[in-house]
């Protein structure tokens, strides 16, 4: 049978070996191109063969007996040389090859089979067979045989199709470094983790066309046991770290009222979480981005009901910042992430702003994060947006601190209240309140957290609040209220001092926060202090703010029972306002505490029996 391949201009050597290997080898070849031509010169080979017409046939019938003669009696040598001779000129090489699938199915022909190669001399191109080739194929009798299970030889793949298949691609490949990149290695934009034992996660800058895409948050590759996570973009997360080593950050985001990215996961033993993303700034109304959650150092274990870090040392990333706003919302500032054993917990995201022309709300701070198990200090709270549009609005809260741990770890501060800027040429504005402080150590060595501050007000707005002193716990103290803001320059009113925290069983309580201001209100009430409820002063009430109407000075901390001074009253301002009463003393080697001016009555020789009384929440 007789198979055509049409063959662009090969070297002399090539088709010598490739004629001698296919007449030793037993090879059957049909051309699966459907193409009738590829080249003038296939076509004018196909036209010269279509003008022999019938007597053509007949004559390569012929031909094909006096070549099977020559062929057979030729040898290895000769025969490469004339395909050799043949390169510069366009000819048909009959070689004979047996056909291993009549062979194999019973079916013998009457002689050997051909493999009919056309050499293209000036053409370098693989093309597909000409006319005559076409039909010569077709009506070859392959598998046409009496014998049962006779397979036809059809769609053989043509040459060009097979180089370019995945399997001949893969040929090319570096196996060794295939299997090296697995385990080690750094990212890439197309592989973004890296490799399995060392390498840092690749990080994303801008979007490209293999995996970050304009319309996807990409995350930042993941390291290898000993590596950093990469960075996240457009609002994807960080990537995590290994064992070893420091969580990618978040990608702040860059749509319009997007989110920030989460900051990846520190190592498992050993790392820092990574910081989170910024939130985009929003159109019109619409509400800004909250800023990403900061990473944690490690990851958590469940031991019964409590869950423990794995990671021996490592801060908490911090918060991502809250996206800008119009006259919508602005975002919230993102979580500070949780500390390891030991460390310190992430500070929370400042809240978003008010910008433009102004009239929303600003986005709160995020929350502190938690501090190391063993010792660390708690995160603390973010600040609150400010406003700054041109028609005012409502400041942002700041975000609370993170309570302490075991050891040496202070409870994180409150943030401050959010306030106004120069922009802010028309309307009003609300100060912000401050945030609660955070509890102090379990044991010792670490104080509750300061309450954040109020925010100042502008023209009709009030002062914002003073944030709660956090509690001690152990033999640690409660932390001191924040100040009220102070109140706009018309009637409004100044913020409230916050409360002292709690003191701890030996610890002594906070002291209140002052009162906010107010040029033509009334200033804000002074915070109370915080009280001690084994061993230990209480805290001193804060003092009133200055103002036209009245404001009380706040009342002082009750003592413990057995030994602890009484907190004094703070001062009273404005016409009418009374100074705070002091705390009740304990029974052993204490004293009661005094009263604030002006004294409006109520108390025991100067103060303290207001203890009696349910303190305040």
């Amino acid at each position: 049978m007789t198979a055509g391949v049409l063959i662009g201009r090969v070297g002399a050597l090539a088709v010598a070996l490739g004629v001698g290997l296919g007449y030793a080898a037993p090879i059957a070849l049909a051309d699966a191109d459907d193409s009738t031509s590829s080249s003038p010169r296939q076509s004018s080979a196909g036209s010269r063969d279509a003008r022999t017409g019938a007597s053509g046939s007949a004559n390569r019938s012929q031909r094909g007996s006096k070549s099977r003669a020559a062929a057979e009696a030729a040898s290895p040598q000769a025969r490469g040389s004339a395909a050799a001779a043949a390169l510069d000129r366009d000819e048909t090489i009959s070689v004979p090859v047996k056909a291993p699938v009549e062979e194999a199915a019973g079916v013998h022909s009457s002689g050997p089979s051909r493999v009919a190669a056309v050499i293209a001399g000036p053409s370098r191109d693989i093309a597909g067979p000409s006319s005559d080739t076409a039909s010569a194929a077709a009506s070859m009798p392959v598998g046409t045989g009496t014998a049962a299970g006779a397979v036809p030889i059809a769609n053989t793949p043509s040459a060009a199709a097979i180089l370019s298949s995945p399997s001949a691609a893969a040929v090319g490949a570096n196996p060794i470094a295939d299997l090296i990149r697995t385990f080690i290695g750094d990212g890439t934009a197309d592989n973004p983790n890296a490799g399995i034992l060392f390498g840092n996660g690749y990080s994303y800058t801008a979007f490209d066309d293999t995996y970050c895409t304009a319309a996807a948050a990409c995350n930042g590759g993941n390291g290898g046991l000993i590596g950093n996570g990469g960075n996240g973009f457009n609002g994807g997360a960080g990537g995590a770290a290994g064992w070893f080593g420091n969580g990618g950050g978040g990608g702040n985001a860059i749509t319009a009222g997007g989110a920030g990215g989460n900051g990846g996961r520190g190592g498992i033993l050993f790392g820092n979480g990574g910081d989170g993303g910024d939130g985009a700034a929003a159109l019109g109304m619409a509400s800004g981005g909250a800023g990403g959650r900061g990473g944690m150092a490690g990851m958590l274990v469940n031991l019964g009901s409590m869950r423990l870090p794995t990671s021996l040392y490592g801060n908490g990333g911090n918060g991502g910042a809250g996206g800008n706003s119009v006259m919508g919302t602005a975002g919230a500032g993102g979580s500070g992430g949780m500390a390891a054993i030991i460390g310190a917990g992430g500070t929370g995201g400042n809240g978003g702003d008010i910008t433009g022309m102004g009239g929303g709300t600003a986005g709160n701070g995020g929350r502190g994060g938690m501090a190391g198990w063993l010792t660390g200090d708690g995160g603390d709270g973010g600040d609150g947006g400010n406003v700054n549009g041109v028609n005012g609005g409502t400041a942002g809260n700041g975000g609370n601190g993170a309570m302490g741990m075991l050891l040496f770890s202070p409870g994180g501060n409150g943030g401050d209240g959010g306030s106004f800027g120069e922009g802010v040429t028309v309307g009003s504005v609300t100060g912000g309140n401050g945030g609660n402080g955070g509890t102090g150590a379990w044991l010792f060595g670490g104080s509750g957290g300061a309450g954040g501050n109020g925010g100042a007000g502008l023209r009709m707005g009030n002062g914002g609040d003073g944030g709660r002193g956090g509690n001690g716990v152990g033999m640690t103290s409660g932390g001191a209220g924040g100040n009220g803001g102070e109140a706009g320059s018309m009637s409004a009113i100044g913020g409230a001092g916050g409360r002292g925290g709690v003191g701890g069983v030996m610890g002594n309580g906070g002291d209140g926060g002052a009162g906010g201001n107010s040029e033509f209100g009334s200033g804000g009430i002074g915070g109370d202090g915080g009280d001690s409820i084994f061993i230990g002063n209480a805290g001193n009430g804060g003092n009133a703010g200055e103002g036209v109407g009245p404001a009380d000075g706040g009342n002082g901390g009750n003592a413990t029972p057995i030994v602890g001074n009484g907190g004094n009253g703070g001062n009273g301002a404005g016409v009418g306002g009374c100074g705070g009463t002091g705390g009740m003393g304990g029974m052993l080697f204490s004293e009661m505490g005094t009263s604030g001016s002006p004294s409006c009555g109520g108390g025991m020789m100067g103060g303290g029996m207001h203890g009696m009384a349910a303190s305040q929440p």
